[in-house]
């Protein structure tokens, strides 16, 4: 079957190859769209001053080119821009620079807010796309709003972009009479480029005034073609440029102080800590980075957000630390070979000492001693990513002994320990080196084919090797995409795993789209070692297809309507889905977005549920749910989910609920709550031993929040504070065995497994870059959980007190960097 499988994805390849006939003359490639094209101008004087006044002599040049006539994309799609955008493009030995005149008939109503950088905001705003390999699949956006706010990403995939890459560029704008302008620098080390003596780059310039929610492109494409990358115009000009060993260092130090509730290991529940270290960014060529990082400061700023998971799948949680956001997009592919968290998690196991009472000491996450990339693009079209991270192996000491004179109702009395206490250390997380490489070649005009190779190395663990190929081959008219990864694994030196995945997809359309897939993963699947994924032994066909308006009708602007189906199997034929959903999002003409959802699982079985005792027959379930947002551009904006549904045997209902106030142009505050309650919900409780099975009704109330505030002084000065809580109470009832199908035995034995939990996640964190690329922090992070086995119920008056109480963890932390360009 393997074998077959492998058959079955070199056939689809060659059919898709030798489809491209076909396909255009369906529907053939738009052969009378104009390719605008703009000329950068050399500089021979001085470079322009990145003050916003466009006064310097290069942009008074007779001989400058100036891009205009710029085309909506939103609202009204092929329509001319309602206010006229200027645009012009010149360079040096150094960088490469733009500069714009945004003319506005009504100047006063220039939308200015001042936020973070990175965060997308309610204001006017230009953007510039380049693609300086002219690969037509990756490249860069560079944003700038009317109040000078930076954010920039990385495009991959043609329309997929990675806002965690901060480019060192300079911008600055400035409100005229007539409007607005803005200039910008983007030094050449920001970017890579082929080693070429006359380059041609893929650009477009986008323009946005936040009144009118327009947006209007220099290289219009129309929403029917899609694409991003793949749809600019021509950047021409640019000679002699040549490639340059350029280095950056950024080293750090970081002080903080640990607070927590006293404990028998830790009387004083006290730490000062302190760390230095530094990054380091290597040009190798104009192509070809290296990072490296030694004894980095890989804490994370600010806390993940809380989650109480009940279900059989591990709890995916996103990167936020600086080395492995950036860079991100080049490990991606349709698995998730490479889970960045799995490097310097928390340790995994126990000392494994039987007489262990408890621990003094037990280290939050793995010690990384360094990590490299090494990426880039050659000029072949080859993109090459590689990274490898070295972890220390971590101890734990603990108090060891037999006490049984000190036990007190089955607790030990540590206050009273025998003068001859053991306090030993073991292993808790064994020294590991990790790896992993990534290759693109570029094929036909937007595709490419690669592969991914993954190993992690850990100390008494067969080493864990993964690898895939992977493609992802597209039309010459963009219309048609096949993607797809066949992957293997072998981790244990024994059993190799295989899975695949397959999508064929019809990408562009003026009202219709869709996409069919097949996912395969064997018993023998294991990627999570470095890798991620819910589980194996399963086996999946999904069809989507969906119906589009971008037309204005009645109220409504655009429309996205979509039916998804799905069937599920694992390896032994045992139906575990049988899925069908309906679901919709309606953008209105007074900017208030809403929609709805109805899915229904006709599934027969569930063979998670019981953890590794057979097959659960599954209940017949559906939910149904609808929402509405508000205009975010006021000063007050509301969001509202309400759903509801029926699942194991009986209903549940829940609601969301966010209020967002904007009373100034740099202040913004917002308050979001969710309620859940499930009704005699039938779940899995334990397997008290290997032939038994015990299920029980649960009544469960969720209470989330999420809080935050800021003000932003400058766009580089900044202060925000943000909380996410979760409060839950569990009631089980009706405990009994379960006997196959749909029958259950009695039990006599009492169980009791009810509890209430609370826990409260907050940071505070002042930002100021002070210098570019060099920054300072001072953060505050205070974390509180709570289990409570006596009380079953969510009672808000008290849970709320408990977010507040005394028992938090505090972390106080000064971090400084400081970026130097050699």
């Amino acid at each position: 079957m393997k074998h077959g499988m492998v058959v079955k994805v070199l056939i689809s390849i060659i059919l898709f190859l030798n489809a491209e006939r076909l396909i255009a003359e369906i529907d053939p490639p738009k052969s009378d769209r104009i390719v605008p094209e703009i000329r950068a101008l050399i500089i021979e004087g001085q470079s322009p001053r990145i003050d916003g006044t466009l006064d310097d002599a290069v942009w008074q040049s007779k001989y400058l080119d100036v891009g205009r006539n710029f085309i909506q994309n939103d609202p009204d799609d092929g329509k001319a821009a309602s206010e006229s955008t200027l645009v012009a493009v010149a360079y040096d030995d150094e960088a490469v620079y733009f500069a714009f005149w945004c003319y506005d008939s009504e100047p006063e109503k220039i939308s200015r807010q001042l936020v973070r950088r990175d965060r997308d905001s309610n204001a006017d705003k230009i953007s510039i796309r380049l693609d300086p390999f002219h690969d037509h699949q990756t490249g860069y956006m560079f944003t700038v709003n009317a109040s000078g706010v930076h954010r920039d990403a990385r495009v991959y995939n043609d329309d997929n972009s990675d806002f965690s890459w901060d480019g060192n560029w300079d911008s600055s704008v400035k409100m005229q009479s007539w409007g607005w302008s803005a200039e910008i620098k983007i030094p050449f080390h920001c970017l890579r480029f082929p080693e070429l003596e006359e380059h041609t780059w893929g650009v477009n310039f986008v323009r946005g005034i936040n009144r009118r929610t327009e947006f209007s492109f220099w290289a219009h494409t129309p929403k029917s073609e899609g694409g991003n990358i793949s749809k600019l115009g021509h950047l021409t000009g640019l000679t002699g440029i040549k490639a340059t060993t350029h280095l950056e260092i950024l080293p750090y130090a970081v002080s903080n102080l640990e607070t927590k509730p006293a404990t028998a290991g830790d009387p004083d529940g006290r730490k000062f800590l302190g760390n230095a270290g530094f990054d380091l960014k290597y040009g190798i060529s104009s192509n070809l980075t290296l990072d490296a990082t030694i004894n980095p400061d890989f804490g994370q700023v600010e806390l993940d957000q809380p989650v109480l998971n009940l279900s059989t799948y591990e709890t995916w949680y996103e990167e936020r630390r600086p080395f492995f956001m950036e860079g991100a997009e080049l490990f991606q592919s349709e698995y998730a070979m490479f889970y960045s968290r799995r490097i310097g998690r928390s340790p995994s196991s126990e000392v494994g000492d039987p007489n262990l009472l408890y621990y003094t000491e037990y280290p939050k996450a793995a010690t990384i001693l360094g990590a490299a990339k090494l990426t880039g693009k050659l000029a072949s079209g080859t993109s090459l990513a590689f990274l490898t991270a070295v972890t220390e192996e971590e101890n734990a000491k603990y108090a060891a002994g037999l006490f049984d004179s000190n036990l007190v109702d089955g607790v030990y009395q540590y206050d009273t320990l025998p003068s001859d206490t053991i306090f030993r250390e073991g292993v808790v997380e064994p020294k590991a080196i990790y790896s992993v490489l990534r290759i693109k070649q570029d094929v036909f005009s937007n595709s490419f084919v690669g592969g991914i190779l993954s190993m992690a190395s850990q100390h008494t663990y067969y080493p864990a090797l993964t690898g895939a190929i992977d493609w992802r081959l597209v039309s010459k008219n963009g219309m048609w995409v096949f993607r797809g990864q066949p992957v293997f694994s072998r981790v244990d030196n024994e059993k190799t795993g295989f899975a695949t995945d397959l999508v064929f997809e019809k990408y562009t359309g003026k009202h219709f789209r869709a996409a069919i897939g097949f996912v395969y993963k064997d018993k023998n699947l294991q990627i999570n070692r470095l890798g991620y994924t819910n589980r194996n032994d399963y086996r999946e066909s999904w069809g989507w297809f969906q119906y589009r308006t971008d037309d204005d009708w009645w109220i409504i602007r655009n429309s996205w309507n979509n039916i998804n189906l799905v069937g599920a199997w694992n390896m032994d034929g045992d139906n575990l889905k049988r899925n069908f959903n309906f679901n919709n999002s309606i953008e209105f003409i007074n900017n208030w977005y809403g929609g709805l959802w109805f899915d229904i699982n006709q599934g027969q079985y569930d063979d998670r549920e019981t953890r590794g005792h057979g097959l659960w027959e599954l209940p017949k379930n559906w939910d149904f749910g609808l929402w509405l947002d508000t205009d975010t551009r006021k000063k007050v904006s509301l969001e509202f989910d309400y759903y509801f549904g029926d699942s194991r045997t009986n209903p549940w209902w829940g609601a969301e609920f966010l209020i967002r106030y904007r009373p100034a142009g740099n202040l913004e505050f917002s308050i979001g709550t969710e309620y859940v309650h499930d009704f005699n919900q039938l779940m899995w409780v334990e397997n008290p031993d290997d032939a038994t099975t015990i299920f029980a009704e649960k009544n469960q109330n969720i209470f989330n929040l999420d809080m935050s505030a800021s003000i932003v002084f400058t766009r580089n000065l900044s202060c925000q504070l943000s909380a996410q809580g979760l409060l839950t109470g569990l009631d089980y009832y009706d405990y009994r065995p379960y006997l196959g199908g749909n029958l259950y035995g009695q039990i006599d034995d009492g169980y009791n497994h009810d509890y209430n939990y609370s826990v409260l996640n907050s940071t505070f964190l002042v930002r100021w870059e002070y210098l570019p690329g060099s920054t300072l922090y001072l953060v505050w992070t205070r974390a509180r959980s709570e289990f409570d086995a006596s009380a079953n119920n969510l009672v808000l008056s008290r849970d709320f007190d408990r977010f507040f109480s005394a028992g938090a963890e505090n972390v106080f932390l000064i971090k400084a960097s400081h970026w130097m360009n050699i």
